[in-house]
């Protein structure tokens, strides 16, 4: 399967998760790194997009493709155990400690999840510290190009 992300261009190259380390993500705690990747390019898109302003969009951003063997990849059917329901802000909370304690089993390289932006597509969660880390392969990079219709 081949998977996508985007970062600030001084970023692409780094597949550490220090940055969701640092920061904590949706899926993963503070402390805990991994990588978030995205089924298709537009969705990578559409997760930058809810968390700017427009006309404040930085146009320094770049993209990589990377294919992951399907073997890789554990796919969550149905997070609906989690309650208040799993996309909303409420639920944060849970859904690190699930993606940390996935983390920490290390049962799987890749976990698939649903987008919160887009309930039908996939993000695709990367453990950095999996045994497997090495079965990524990379297989283009390059600078994103932005619609300038993008920043009205």
């Amino acid at each position: 399967m081949r998977i996508f992300r985007i970062a600030k261009t001084r970023y692409i190259h780094d597949f550490s998760g220090e940055g969701s380390r640092l920061f904590g993500g949706r899926w993963n705690k503070v402390g805990d790194p991994v990588i978030y990747f995205s089924e298709h390019l537009s969705l990578c898109l559409l997760e930058i997009i809810v968390h700017v302003d427009y006309g404040k969009l930085p146009l320094d951003y770049s993209f990589s493709e990377v294919e992951i063997p399907d073997a890789s990849i554990k796919t969550i059917r149905s997070i609906d155990f989690i309650k208040p329901k799993w996309s909303t802000e409420q639920a944060v909370n849970q859904l690190q400690l699930f993606g940390s304690n996935w983390l920490k089993k290390q049962e799987s390289l890749a976990l698939k999840v649903p987008s919160a932006v887009l309930q039908r597509e996939n993000n695709i969660l990367i453990n950095p510290h999996h045994k497997d880390f090495k079965k990524l392969k990379t297989i283009e990079i390059d600078k994103m190009d932005f619609d300038p219709r993008l920043l009205r």
